[in-house]
């Protein structure tokens, strides 16, 4: 069995036992206050926590500002926050970033003119975050950090629906592993996932259109960092 209180010491990202600080996942600049209770909460040293604010701000930026995140309570908290952030001089950089990200819609009106722009989604930016979020989510359900060499893949999707074709094979590769499991942070995140003895599923949606399909393939590694 492992030692909990051990495994509360060292970053569950990079295995580092100096300069931890506490990470939330989701972020707490995707929820709104007064901040959910449930909170969840691991262990990352000062260099990894760090090293994620700018995938946060950029996620927050690009899901708020979209449409299909009006419904949501915490995205449309934080779109004040993200428009003023937006208008700041030191923010000049990044604005021009995702200027450079959009391209005009495909969706055109009566008139065939393009309806609008849309920002295209940087994957790498977008997977390197959920794949952070597996990591926290699994030592959180197991109370284990993922064994070294342990392979995390993540796909993200907007706008997956219960009935769409992608969705039904999701679903049977849930159902092969026994132990189901879910949860939730506010009205801004939630996830489902299935873990087996070597290979574990993970399904999170935040804002209620963005969606992240991952898998932890243990069967690579044979040691806990």
């Amino acid at each position: 069995m492992k030692n909990l209180s051990r495994c509360r010491e060292r970053c569950v990202y990079c295995g580092a036992d100096k300069n931890l600080t506490v990470d939330h996942v989701p972020p707490k600049l995707l929820l709104t206050r007064p901040y959910p209770v449930n909170l969840v909460t691991v262990p990352a040293c000062f260099p990894c926590n760090q090293s994620f604010q700018k995938d946060d701000e950029y996620m927050r930026t690009l899901l708020c500002i979209d449409v299909r995140a009006s419904k949501n309570t915490a995205a449309q908290s934080n779109l004040p926050a993200v428009l003023r952030s937006l208008q700041r001089p030191n923010a000049r950089g990044f604005v021009e970033y995702l200027a450079s990200q959009t391209n005009l819609s495909a969706i055109l009106d009566q008139h065939g003119s393009p309806m609008g722009q849309v920002i295209e989604v940087d994957n790498t930016r977008v997977n390197r975050a959920g794949q952070r979020f597996v990591r926290a989510l699994y030592f959180a359900e197991t109370q284990t950090p993922l064994p070294v060499g342990a392979l995390v893949r993540v796909g993200a999707k907007m706008d997956l629906r219960p009935k769409d074709a992608g969705t039904i094979p999701i679903a049977r590769a849930l159902k092969t592993l026994p132990d189901w499991r879910n949860g939730s942070v506010g009205t801004a995140f939630s996830y489902v996932t299935a873990i087996g003895p070597e290979f574990s599923f993970w399904f999170m949606l935040l804002y209620d259109f963005f969606f992240w399909l991952g898998t932890v393939d243990c069967r690579a590694g044979s040691r806990s960092v």
